[in-house]
């Protein structure tokens, strides 16, 4: 899902299929070491490197407030309409007029997706056990 508004500019990404658990055991993948925003906002350089999903302002100045929240960490997306809950890594969070914004990309994807805070279920810095 993404999003374009309040002077939010998002990252366009390719949206796979979500994957499904499905009773199978998730294969949660180390956090990345790099290429994530944390406590910071993101810039355009970010964005272009594939280390954020968005950009709050605009392209000369980044206007988004760092949420405080662990970056990067697990976490799932929860559908808001199917209930539907997908694996994802956090790579960045931000608040800009108000709205609470996470940048994340799936399990097993390289594409960043952002969503609203609210859609999601942190689980932090460990690795989960499904």
């Amino acid at each position: 899902m993404s999003y374009r508004n309040a002077g939010i500019a998002c990252a366009i990404g390719i949206i796979l299929a979500p994957l499904q658990a499905n009773g199978a055991a998730i294969q949660w993948p180390d956090l990345p070491k790099g290429c994530f925003v944390s406590a910071r906002p993101a810039t355009v350089t970010d964005m272009k490197k594939g280390c954020a999903a968005f950009m709050m302002g605009q392209a000369d100045t980044s206007t988004g407030i760092p949420l405080d929240i662990k970056v990067p960490q697990y976490a799932w997306h929860v559908d808001q309409k199917t209930g539907e809950k997908v694996p994802v890594i956090v790579i960045q969070a931000e608040e800009g007029s108000g709205i609470k914004v996470v940048g994340y990309k799936k399990l097993g994807s390289s594409s960043l997706v952002v969503a609203l805070l609210r859609e999601m279920i942190l689980l932090g810095s460990k690795k989960p056990d499904r």
